[in-house]
This record gives C-alpha cells, sequence and structure tokens, in this order.
C-alpha cells in the first residue's frame, strides 16, 4: 500500500470525454441490440462451485454489481471481496465497525466468499477491454497485492461469476467474454487452471479464475441452494436460456416441446411453479422492486418470473409459498435497498427478501428518491445522507464543471445565441436587441465587418411576404409523420404474421395513403408559388422542416422493413409488400429536394448558419422541456405531471439561452465578475442551507416535498435576479471581447443551470439517474457476503462510507443484515 499509484476519478457523465467515445457503441446497441444476439458463442451448463460437497454447517460467497467506475471506489470494494472481515462479537446489527484483521474485540470472522458473483455492468461506459482492464481489472489487482504485501500469505485463486447488464451489451458481451468466460486454453491445457492471468493477461484477475461459459449462470450450491444468474436485460430471455434453466429441474416440458406451446401456457406455468427448486437465489440485471415502487403485474420482470415458474412475490408483498425461500438480488441501481426480509411477527424469519445492491464502485445514485408505495426494510445510505452527499455535489458549479463538458455545450450556446442577435442581419431582425450603430460597422474592414457582409442578403432591406402557409403546412405534417409512427406501426405489428392475405395488403394500404395524400398540398404550394421570397431565417426554418419530415418518413420506412423482415420468416414476400418501401422513399428524398431546392433561395454562408442558429436553439428549447419525458425515469414522475416538469424545462432553458446572451449585451467585466461571483456563491450557499441539519435534522416525504418547494422558489429568485441584475448597464458596442463574454458565461452558468436544475427535479423524485451522474460521488460503496446454512440465507451488507486509497483508514460499517428461512 505504499506503493505510489494513480486512481482514476469517475467517469464524465455530463457529455464527458468516455462518454462521447462509447457513443457509438451505445446507439448500435440501442439502435440494433433487438437483432443482434451475442449468445450463439456460448455453451451453458450447470457449474457446482468448489467446496460445495465438504461436510460442513455454512458456505459463504460474495455479491458485487456496478463496478468499474472511479478506481478508489473499486479498489475498496475489491480488497473486502478477497479479505476475511471481523466483527465484534455480539454485536452484528446494523452500524457497527467492521475490521480487516481479528484484533481485540473483532473476534468473530466473516469469512471470505468460496466465489465471486458480479451482477451486470461491469465497467462504464462501455464494458470493452480498455474499460474494463482500466476501471476493473487494475484495482482488483491492486488490492491482491496490497494484501499479499499487509499478510505476507499468497491470497488464493476463486471462481468469479457475473451476469451482462446493458453497460456489458454496449460491447456486444466481447469484454464480458473475455472477462468472466472460462479461456479456451484451459479446457486444451487444464494444468495452466491455476496459473490463469499467465495465459490471459488481458483480463485476468489474480485472485479468481473464470468458469462459466455463458452469460447465464446456473451454480448447484450446498444444502440444496441454487443460485440462477439470468441474462435477462430489459426484462428479455431468449428462449434457449429459457430452455437450458427449465431442463435443470424439469427436463420432461423441455423434452416433450410444450415449454413454448401458447396452448398449454397455464399448465406449463403451474408444473414449473411445482418443480421449482426451494431454496433459491436468483440474481437478474434490473431490479424486481426499487425506489419504493410496487412493479406492475404485466411489467417484463414478472412476466419473465412466470416464464420460469417463479412466483412473482415482488407482487405480493413478499409474499411466496411457505414451503419456497428465494433472495432476488440485483444492481442496476448503485445504492442498497431491501424490501421485506424481516421477521414475522411470531419471530420466524421471512422466506423473501427482493434486494438491490449496486454499490460495487459506481457513482452513487441517490437512495431517497421514493414512490412511497413499498416501505424499505432498509436503505444505505440514509436519505438524509444521500440528500446531503448528492444535493451539495450539484449545487457546486465546480462538480458539474469536471462532470464532463456541459460547459463547453452551455458557452457555445451562449456564444452561437449573442453572435446571432448581434451581427448576422437575418436573425438580428428578429429581436433587434441591439441597435445598428453598435453592431459592427460593414464600412470598417476588420474581422466582424467582413462576417457581417457574408451573412447580409442581397435585399436585407426589402419586404417579404408568403411562405406562412408552408410553414403551418410542415409543421402539420412534421406532426403528422410522428403521430402516425406512434399509431401505425402497432396495427402493422398486431397482423404481421396473418395468415389473411386480404387482412394484411388492407393493413398496408391505411398505413401508406394517409401519408401520401400530404403530398397533394405540397404540390399546390410549390406550383402557386409567387416571385416573392421568404426572409431569409424563415426560408431556413422551411429547409430545416423539410428535412426532418424527410428522416421521420425514413423512419416510417425502418420501422416497416423491420415488420416486413419479420413476417417474411414465415410468410413468403410479393411485389406488393415492397410497394410501401419505393413510395416513402421516394417521398423522404422528394420532401428534401424541395426544402433546399425550393427554399435554399440564399447563398450558402446565409442559409448555413440560419440553419445552425435553428438547430440550436430547438436543441435547448424543445430538447430541455422534453428532457424529463425521455430521460430513465423509473417512477414515471415526469409522465405523471407533465405540466410541472414541462415548466421547470422550459425555465432552465429560457435561462441557459438568455442570461450569458444579457451579460455579453450590458455588463462591462468588473460587474461580470461581480454577477458570476455573486450567483456561484449563492449557489454553493443554497448548497448547504438545503441540507442543512439546523433545519431538516430527518427526512420524509414531506420534508422532501418542502426541499422541493423551495429549491424551484429560489431558483426562480436567482434567476430573476440575476437577469435584471444584467440589465441595469449601458447596451455595449459588438466587439470580439463581447464574444469572449459570451462563451465565458454560457460556460460559467451552464453549470449553474444545470445543477439547480437536476437539484430541483432530483427533489420532486425526478432525474436520479442524471444528478446521481452529475454528482460522481465515490462514497457509500457496498458489497454483500451472504452465508448459506441448511435452513437459512444471511446477508451481511458491508458499506465503505468514504473510499480511501490506503485502505486502513477507510470507515468499514455493517450496513444490513437480513435473514431468510427455508423450510425444515
Amino acid at each position: 500500500m505504499g506503493i505510489k499509484r494513480k486512481f482514476k476519478r469517475p467517469v464524465s457523465w455530463l457529455a464527458g470525454r468516455e462518454l462521447l467515445a462509447s457513443l457509438e457503441s451505445i446507439l448500435n446497441y440501442l439502435l440494433n441490440g433487438k437483432k443482434q444476439d451475442s449468445r450463439d458463442w456460448m455453451f451453458a451448463q450447470a457449474i457446482t462451485p468448489p467446496h460445495c460437497n465438504d461436510t460442513q454447517q455454512e458456505y459463504w460467497f460474495d455479491y458485487i454489481a456496478d463496478t468499474g467506475d472511479g478506481s478508489r471506489a473499486v479498489y475498496n470494494v475489491a480488497y473486502l471481496c478477497m479479505s476475511g472481515l471481523w466483527l465484534k462479537d455480539g454485536k452484528i446489527t446494523p452500524g457497527h465497525p467492521i475490521s480487516l484483521s481479528q484484533t481485540g474485540e473483532f473476534n468473530q470472522q466473516l469469512p471470505r466468499g468460496e466465489f465471486l458473483f458480479v451482477g451486470g455492468d461491469t465497467a462504464y461506459h462501455a464494458a470493452d477491454i480498455a474499460a474494463l482492464k482500466e476501471r476493473f481489472q487494475t484495482p482488483f489487482n491492486w488490492a491482491y497485492e496490497d494484501i499479499a504485501v499487509t499478510t505476507g500469505e499468497k491470497i488464493d485463486q476463486r471462481p468469479i461469476y457475473g451476469i451482462p447488464a446493458n453497460h456489458d451489451y454496449y460491447d456486444a458481451l466481447d469484454g464480458f467474454n473475455r472477462q468472466f468466460c472460462r479461456p479456451i486454453v484451459q479446457d486444451i491445457h487444464p494444468l495452466v487452471r491455476e496459473q490463469e492471468d499467465l495465459t490471459d493477461p488481458q483480463l485476468g484477475l489474480h485472485g479468481f479464475r473464470r468458469e462459466q461459459k455463458s452469460s447465464y449462470v446456473w451454480l448447484n450450491l450446498p444444502f440444496g441452494w441454487r443460485l440462477w444468474g439470468l441474462d435477462s436485460q430489459a426484462g428479455k430471455m431468449d428462449k434457449r436460456q429459457q430452455a437450458f434453466f427449465v431442463s435443470q429441474f424439469c427436463d420432461k416440458l423441455t423434452q416433450d416441446g410444450s415449454l413454448f406451446d401458447e396452448n398449454k401456457k397455464r399448465e406449463v406455468q403451474e408444473t414449473l411453479r411445482n418443480a421449482i427448486p426451494d431454496k433459491l437465489i436468483v440474481a437478474t440485471p434490473e431490479p424486481s422492486t426499487v425506489f419504493g415502487k410496487c412493479a406492475a403485474s404485466h411489467a417484463a420482470m414478472a412476466e419473465l418470473f412466470l416464464r420460469l415458474g417463479l412466483e412473482p412475490g415482488f407482487l405480493h408483498d413478499g409474499r411466496l409459498s411457505h414451503n419456497k425461500c428465494r433472495l432476488d438480488i440485483s444492481g442496476d441501481v448503485h445504492h442498497y435497498e431491501r424490501y421485506w426480509g424481516n421477521a414475522h411477527e411470531n419471530g420466524e424469519s421471512g422466506n423473501y427478501a427482493s434486494v438491490v445492491a449496486g454499490g460495487g464502485g459506481a457513482f452513487l445514485h441517490p437512495s431517497h428518491t421514493d414512490a412511497g408505495e413499498i416501505k424499505k426494510q432498509s436503505v444505505y445510505p440514509a436519505e438524509m445522507d444521500s440528500h446531503r452527499e448528492v444535493t451539495q455535489r450539484i449545487l457546486n458549479p465546480w462538480q458539474i464543471f469536471l462532470g464532463g463538458y456541459a460547459w463547453l455545450i452551455g458557452a457555445m450556446v451562449g456564444f452561437i445565441t449573442y453572435f446571432a442577435v448581434t451581427v448576422p442581419q437575418s436573425t438580428w431582425s428578429l429581436f433587434k436587441l441591439i441597435p445598428d450603430n453598435l453592431r459592427p460597422d460593414w464600412r470598417s474592414q476588420d474581422f466582424l465587418a467582413r462576417i457581417q457582409i457574408a451573412l447580409t442578403p442581397p435585399d436585407a432591406d426589402a419586404t417579404h411576404s408568403g411562405y406562412w402557409i408552408d410553414l403551418i403546412y410542415l409543421l402539420l405534417f412534421v406532426a403528422f409523420l410522428v403521430a402516425w409512427r406512434l399509431m401505425s406501426i402497432p396495427e402493422l405489428l398486431k397482423v404481421k404474421y396473418s395468415d389473411s392475405r386480404d387482412i394484411w395488403n388492407r393493413r398496408l394500404a391505411t398505413f401508406l395513403i394517409p401519408v401520401v395524400l400530404w403530398l397533394i398540398p405540397l404540390l399546390i404550394l410549390i406550383l402557386e408559388s409567387g416571385e416573392s421570397n421568404p426572409p431569409s431565417f424563415l426560408a431556413a426554418i422551411l429547409i430545416g422542416l423539410s428535412c426532418v419530415a424527410g428522416l421521420l418518413i425514413f423512419s416510417l420506412i425502418r420501422c416497416y422493413s423491420d415488420i416486413l423482415f419479420e413476417r417474411s420468416r414465415i410468410r413468403k414476400e410479393i411485389w406488393l409488400d415492397f410497394i410501401p418501401l419505393w413510395v416513402l422513399s421516394g417521398m423522404g428524398i422528394f420532401y428534401m429536394a424541395v426544402g433546399f431546392l425550393h427554399y435554399g433561395i440564399y447563398k450558402t454562408s446565409i442559409m448555413s448558419f440560419d440553419l445552425l442558429v435553428i438547430v440550436v436553439w430547438s436543441l435547448v428549447i424543445l430538447g430541455l422541456a422534453a428532457f424529463p419525458f425521455f430521460a430513465p425515469d423509473k417512477l414515471g414522475v415526469a409522465k405523471a405531471n407533465i405540466g410541472k416538469f414541462l415548466a421547470i424545462g422550459l425555465w432552465h432553458a429560457i435561462l441557459q439561452i438568455s442570461i450569458p446572451v444579457c451579460l455579453a449585451l450590458y455588463v462591462d467585466w468588473t460587474s461580470w465578475l461581480i454577477i458570476c461571483g455573486i450567483a456561484i456563491a449563492i449557489t454553493l450557499i443554497a448548497g448547504h442551507l438545503f441540507t442543512s441539519q439546523y433545519f431538516f435534522r430527518e427526512f420524509s416525504a414531506d420534508v422532501q416535498k418542502k426541499i422541493g418547494q423551495g429549491l424551484l422558489i429560489a431558483w426562480i429568485v436567482i434567476g430573476i435576479v440575476v437577469f435584471f441584475a444584467t440589465m441595469q448597464g449601458e447596451l455595449v458596442v459588438v466587439d470580439a471581447s463581447r464574444l469572449l463574454m459570451a462563451f465565458l458565461s454560457g460556460a460559467i452558468f451552464g453549470c449553474i443551470w444545470l445543477g439547480w436544475y437536476l437539484a430541483v427535479s432530483l427533489a420532486f423524485n425526478c432525474h436520479n439517474n442524471e444528478a446521481g451522474g452529475g454528482a460522481r460521488s465515490e462514497k457509500f460503496r457496498h458489497m454483500v457476503r451472504i452465508k448459506l446454512t441448511e435452513d437459512t440465507l444471511t446477508g451481511y451488507v458491508i458499506g465503505i462510507d468514504a473510499p480511501e486509497k490506503d485502505i486502513s483508514k477507510t470507515k468499514i460499517c455493517l450496513v444490513d443484515v437480513f435473514t431468510l428461512q427455508a423450510k425444515k
């Protein structure tokens, strides 16, 4: 531990370098993930880990999930996974400290697990070779080396098993395969099994060896316990995987082929339910219960459990048949929650628990987000600790700055907007915020003047008319295409396998004809256009809308081609099936051509800049307003409160655009420094004020509501005060220094306003993921050490409050203990 090492900070989630580098893989997964089957190379088999057949009274193993992020946190978790831990005798209750060695009162051991199970999202942003090596393998190997130095003993290799989650799939499971699956060389040369790190130095872990051969795993554990590791991202499981699990306990259904017979669905589920193992641990990539919200009976997770014969205890308040005992455990959410599992009123332990344990090293997801439908039996970190840690960090503009290139986006928005409203004739004339005499003088020869001349239409002072009908038409057509995609594609999906050719043809006609009819108004507008020209900015809007329409048409083509591909597997194609592809392709090209050829009447420099401004303003205004509704909102809070979050998003967009422009228009450099300094100071003070123990001694739903309302009011007041403060000066002549001020103002206030937006949204139970990613906290990591006996499963949740580079200085404590009782 005396070796000086460079621990990497958590990855940058706010448009950071790592995210941008992984963007291609992420988009490929989102667009084509359903078509890619990375399991073709797999050969699944049931595995019996070492020492499972020994005559012992208890058996231990470890569980972690969501690991490879900040190296310091991963190092601390890895150190615990390869160490025996010690409790004070008789102090097996949450909150008590844990020691790494047997000293004094610390004489009750929690021995190192016989194997380590990793529950998905092994590294970020994409679990490829580079990320796994840098953020998972290296910290684990450092911990191995330091333990060897401290103890003076060589750590024996133990198995490591895992299942993938979405970040593993971003690399098409290539990194996952290399990290967890048994190297082929072991099958060729069994003698190298104990020297695996030498045979495959790329992703070998010094203290572990790999044994599984697939992305899903069945483990035979002692005392009749079984562990299922499901590869079920988004609640989906392929038939091959389903058949594998069923064949391990009910081979009859796979042999007679009835497993996938829809006509025998209820009969099959009843047979599976009766044959399911009595003592079971089910590890999934996503939790069955999270944020205090009850899962829907039609949810993908519930359907998945029913297909495997598992009782969805999470749908029935944790109730499970008395002769069954099961633990559902997962990561995905980066904190600890446990539902159910407490002792009954008669003192007996429960037989079911749903556990979220995603604290293996990734950034902290706030644990105080809560739907309030199901009571959390245990949570780590505590709600107030979570609120304090995350809110203070996201209301620190410096943390937002370090979190990625969000500051650069704000800077570019400020720069482009100020430039647009002061220099080019087309965009200046929209608002006329600054008089013409303060703009660059076209008669001079400086750089801005030459740019202004290049961006001024030849008839800048001419009166334009017409083309507003074109704008209305294109807006309506774009709205129609969005709605039509949502309405028509599900109808096509209903009949994609239909035996009746007439039904299929009628559905095709219903799908295609309404889209084609929209061509008639466009042709009339083109043929009847007069001699007048549209204003240059309106022309750019019409070009943009034409391109959007074309792209939406191509989106319809993509959806239809996918449906046609699926249908072709069991129904023969004829030439009529391809008519929508031909017609829509022609329409998409036609609309884009009309945009550029019919409305693109000004020189390229003007059209290009106007389009750039339209894109930037549209992304900021529409993007920030709609962001809550497209972000991964597990509680659906934004969709249930559309008006509230639409207003919050629009307020954020207004501030991001207006404040940098007003500063550059009116404020001198001294006043600018004062305004920026005060805004930063107030934001930092608000972060501490709204998390103060003096005002908020405990956390509850009512307290959270008051915090949210207070933060929103404070944000509105601060925004208005800053706006009016910027308006107190005189208009300043446009020059290069003003452009620099707009750029810097956008960077600084972009971080300030984004922090306020995330803090307010989080207080209203929205943007949990984005707030956690912006905070990038390495505090409150944890692992679960599980003990099995003949009749019980006991989970010891070990928390790391604040990871340190020197493990001896790290505060380690017992977070939770729960015991599940199997029927004797």
